[in-house]
């Protein structure tokens, strides 16, 4: 599973993840965190991308097991 973290603006991050353990809990227990893309691959999701609130980036950090990535 591909996971990723980087810097969208200096009050947000942008995640993305194809797991969908990590989806359902990201769902479940971080409600601030919004949905702003889902990809598809015939006709199936296989990944979500997140923005993600400054505060929540050592959270984020922790259940995607990824550093933000530097550009």
């Amino acid at each position: 599973m591909n996971n990723a973290l980087w810097r969208l603006d200096p009050d947000y991050l942008a995640a993305y993840t194809e797991d969908t353990g990590i989806m359902a809990r990201i769902r479940r227990y971080y409600p601030d965190v919004e949905p702003v893309a889902w990809y598809y691959r015939a006709g199936k999701r296989i990944a979500i991308q997140y923005r993600v609130p400054n505060r929540r980036k050592r959270s984020m950090r922790r259940i995607l097991g990824v550093d933000v990535a530097r550009e």
